[in-house]
């Protein structure tokens, strides 16, 4: 056991008859969900995330595979056709928008 496995009693007095715990690494109070509570980024451009393992019912780390999946060219064609729809649908709806106002202010309220 190292003296950084060590923990010194709960008052955090020195006594000289000191009670050394054992620490195991579990953790108890897992607080991992304030990092996801802060925003990502701050003023100085330094993100907050931190990758932080997830632990199973012992507290012990869980040690993570790679599960993400390779898409084939014709798929990653797909997506990038889908999201360039998506987005001209969007901007037809704001141009039909402006065209509108313009048809009202222009045309009707001001003639």
């Amino acid at each position: 056991m190292t003296e950084q496995n060590k923990i010194p009693n709960k008052n955090n007095t020195s006594t000289g008859n000191e009670e050394i715990l054992d620490d195991d690494g579990r953790v108890y109070a897992d607080m991992s969900m304030i990092d996801e509570m802060t925003p990502a980024g701050s003023l100085f451009g330094v993100g907050r995330k931190k990758k932080i393992p997830r632990l199973d019912e012992n507290g012990y780390p869980i040690k993570e595979e790679d599960n993400s999946i390779e898409l084939e060219k014709e798929e990653k064609k797909q997506i990038v056709r889908g999201v360039i729809r998506a987005h001209l649908v969007f901007a037809l709806v704001g141009i039909a928008f402006i065209a509108l106002m313009y048809v009202l202010l222009v045309v009707f309220w001001l003639k």
